[in-house]
C-alpha cells in the first residue's frame, strides 16, 4: 500500500510522490505460518525499507544452536516473528541514535 501523502516514521521523511509504503513489521508468511494475526504495519520511506529488511537478514535467523545436541534446530514460527519483532525494536533505536549524532 503506497501513502501518496506519507511520512516515514524512521527518518521523518515527507514523500508527496507516494515514496513512503506501508510495511509489515513482521512478514506476513511468518505470522501466518505461526498462526498469529497479521502485525502491525508502520509507513517508511524507500530507504529506511530497504536498511531495515537488511537489519532483519542480520539479525533474523531460521535456526538456533542447541548445546545438548551440539546441533542447530530449526526455530518455531513464534520464535522466528519475535526475532522480527526485536530486530525492528533494535532498528528503530539505532536510526533514533543515528539521528540524534548528526
Amino acid at each position: 500500500m503506497i501513502d501518496t501523502e506519507g511520512t516515514c516514521k524512521i527518518c521523518g521523511y515527507v514523500s508527496h510522490l507516494g515514496a513512503v509504503a506501508q510495511h509489515h513489521l513482521i512478514p506476513k508468511d511468518i505470522t501466518q505460518q505461526a498462526g498469529m494475526p497479521e502485525s502491525a504495519k508502520i509507513s517508511l520511506c524507500c530507504n529506511c525499507h530497504s536498511e531495515l529488511d537488511i537489519w532483519c537478514r542480520t539479525k533474523v535467523t531460521d535456526t538456533v544452536y542447541e548445546p545438548q545436541t551440539k546441533r542447530f534446530i530449526a526455530k518455531s514460527w513464534e520464535e522466528k516473528a519475535k526475532d522480527y519483532q526485536s530486530a525492528f525494536n533494535e532498528f528503530r533505536k539505532f536510526k533514533e541514535e543515528q539521528s540524534k549524532t548528526r
